[in-house]
C-alpha cells in the first residue's frame, strides 16, 4: 500500500509539471499568435477562452490517463504482493512442519534418555545392595569363624591349664609319696645297713639287712624308673601338644591369611579393616613368637630328659648312697624347676585368654559398629529409593 501511494503522489506530481509545461507552451503560442494574430480588435476576447478551454481538456485527458495507470498499477502490485505473501506462507508452514517433527523427535529421544538413567540408576542401585548384602554377609561369616576360632582357642587354652594343673597336682602326690616311703629306712646310710651286716650275729639279722638293702635299691629303681616314665610322657605330652598347637597356629595362620586376602579384596575402601589387619599381624606375630619360646622350653626340657637319662645310667651301680641323694636332689629341683616352667606356661596362657578376650570384646565392637553402618546404608538406599520413586 505504502509503495502505492508513492506510485501515485509520484504520477501526480508528473501531471502537475505536464500541466505546467502545457501552460507556458500554451503562453509561448499565445504571444505568438498575438504577434501574428489576424484580428487585431478581437484578440482580448479570443486568448483568455481558448487558453482555458485547451487547457481543461489537457487536464481531463492527463487526470483520466492517470487513474487508469494507477488503477493497473495497484492492480499489479496487488497480485505480486499477494503471490509473495503466499509463497512465503508456504515457506513458514514448511519450516513450521520440520521445527514439529524436530520437536517430536527430541521429547522421544529425551523420553527414551530418561528411562535408561532410571533404569541405570535402578541397576545400579540393585548392584549396590547386592554387593553391600553379599559383604555384610561375608563380614558375617568372617566375625562368625573368628569367633568360633577364639572360643575354640580359648576352649582349648582353658583345657590346657586344666591339665597342667592335674599333671602338677599328681606329681606332688607322687613326691609326697616318695618322701613317705621308709622314713626310717631312709635316715640310714648303705654304709650303716652294710655294718649292721658285718655286725650280725645271726643269719636272720643278715637276710633281714640285705633284704632291707634290695628293697631299698629296687624302691629306689622302681621311683627313678616311675619318675622318669611320668617325666617322659609329660615330656612327650608337652612336645605332642606343642606340635598340635604348632600345627593349629599354621592352620589359623593360613587361614587369617586366606580372611586377609578376601577381605582386603572385598574391603579395600575400609581403613577399619587395614587396622584389622595390623592387629591381626601384630596378632600372628606373638602368636609365632610364643610358639617360638614354647619349641625352645620344649628343647630344655628334652635337653634335661637327656641329662636325667644320663644320670640314670651312671648311677645304676649305686655305689654311694650320697650320689643317690644327689641325683635325688638335683631330680627333685629339676621338677621344681619344671613346676616353674610350667606355672611361666600357665601364666603365659593366662595372659593369652585375657588377649583374646580383649580381642573378642574389639572384635563385637567391630561388629557393632558394622551393624550401624549397614543401618544407616539401608536407610540411605530407602531414602534413594523413595526420591526414585517420587
Amino acid at each position: 500500500m505504502n509503495s502505492e501511494g508513492s506510485v501515485c503522489q509520484e504520477s501526480k506530481q508528473l501531471v502537475n509539471k505536464g500541466t505546467d509545461e502545457d501552460a507556458e507552451v500554451l503562453g509561448q503560442r499565445s504571444r505568438s499568435f498575438q504577434v501574428i494574430s489576424p484580428y487585431p480588435d478581437d484578440e482580448a476576447a479570443y486568448c483568455p477562452t481558448e487558453k482555458s478551454s485547451i487547457l481543461e481538456h489537457r487536464n481531463n485527458e492527463l487526470h483520466y490517463e492517470y487513474i487508469i495507470s494507477c488503477e493497473a498499477t495497484s492492480d499489479l502490485n496487488k497480485e505480486k504482493t499477494i503471490a509473495f505473501l503466499l509463497k512465503e506462507l508456504d515457506i513458514l508452514r514448511a519450516g513450521n512442519k520440520k521445527l514439529q517433527e524436530k520437536l517430536t523427535k527430541e521429547d522421544k529421544e529425551q523420553r527414551k534418555l530418561k528411562l535408561k538413567l532410571e533404569l541405570q540408576e535402578k541397576a545400579t542401585e540393585a548392584r549396590i545392595a547386592e554387593k553391600t548384602a553379599a559383604l555384610v554377609e561375608d563380614v558375617y561369616f568372617a566375625q562368625r569363624e573368628r569367633d568360633e576360632a577364639m572360643m575354640s582357642r580359648l576352649q582349648l587354652a582353658i583345657q590346657e591349664r586344666d591339665e597342667a594343673i592335674t599333671r602338677a597336682k599328681h606329681m606332688e602326690a607322687s613326691l609326697k609319696l616318695l618322701e613317705n616311703i621308709n622314713p626310717e629306712e631312709n635316715d640310714m646310710t648303705l654304709q650303716e645297713l652294710l655294718n649292721r651286716i658285718n655286725n650280725a650275729d645271726t643269719g636272720i639279722a643278715i637276710q633281714k639287712n640285705g633284704a632291707i638293702i634290695v628293697d631299698r635299691i629296687y624302691k629306689t629303681k622302681e621311683c627313678k624308673k616311675r619318675i622318669t616314665a611320668e617325666e617322659m610322657n609329660a615330656v612327650i605330652e608337652e612336645r605332642d601338644a606343642a606340635l598340635s598347637q604348632c600345627k593349629r597356629l599354621e592352620q589359623e595362620l593360613h587361614h587369617l591369611k586366606e580372611q586377609n586376602q578376601t577381605s582386603a579384596n572385598n574391603m579395600r575402601h575400609l581403613t577399619a579393616e587395614n587396622n584389622q589387619e595390623r592387629a591381626l599381624k601384630a596378632k600372628l606375630l606373638s602368636m609365632q613368637q610364643a610358639r617360638e619360646t614354647a619349641v625352645q622350653q620344649y628343647k630344655k626340657l628334652e635337653e634335661e630328659i637327656q641329662t636325667l637319662r644320663v644320670y640314670y645310667s651312671l648311677h645304676k651301680s649305686l655305689s654311694q648312697e650320697e650320689n643317690l641323694k644327689d641325683q635325688f636332689n638335683h631330680t627333685l629341683s629339676t621338677y621344681e624347676e619344671a613346676l616353674k616352667n610350667r606355672e611361666n606356661i600357665v601364666a603365659i596362657i593366662q595372659q593369652q585368654n585375657e588377649e583374646l578376650t580383649t580381642q573378642l570384646q574389639q572384635t563385637l565392637t567391630e561388629r557393632a559398629n558394622m551393624e550401624v553402618q549397614l543401618r544407616h546404608a539401608t536407610e540411605a538406599t530407602q531414602v534413594a529409593n523413595e526420591k526414585v520413586q517420587k
